[in-house]
């Protein structure tokens, strides 16, 4: 038996030095699909609740979702992160509840 979710992201990033169209700052919609394949557990009726799954993988999927993706050494990161300054949202807009905690790579 399985139990299967999937998310739609969205996502902006470069490839930072690469030869090719990805060198450029671009977008992606994408899907992420979670499948976990078990026994049946007594009780729920299923392998395990749809509704936990999303709620776990998206306490980390929620730093991706419509992010910007950069290296920390990108020329382009300093002047986004000065306008992300002057507009008060470097950390997130303060209406913004889908915030994460950073991810250190």
């Amino acid at each position: 038996m399985r139990s299967i979710t999937s998310f739609d992201l969205q996502y902006a990033h470069r490839f930072l030095n690469f030869q090719g169209e990805a060198q450029y700052l671009h977008g992606h919609t994408g899907v992420l699909t979670i499948e976990v394949e078990d026994t049946i557990e007594p009780g729920v009726n299923m392998v395990f609740p749809c509704n936990e799954i999303r709620k776990t993988a998206w306490e980390v999927l929620k730093n991706f979702d419509h992010a910007l993706i950069l290296r920390e050494d990108d020329p382009l990161l300093p002047a986004i992160l000065a306008v992300y300054d002057a507009q008060g949202i470097r950390n997130g807009a303060p209406s913004n509840k889908m915030k994460g905690a950073p991810v250190k790579t």
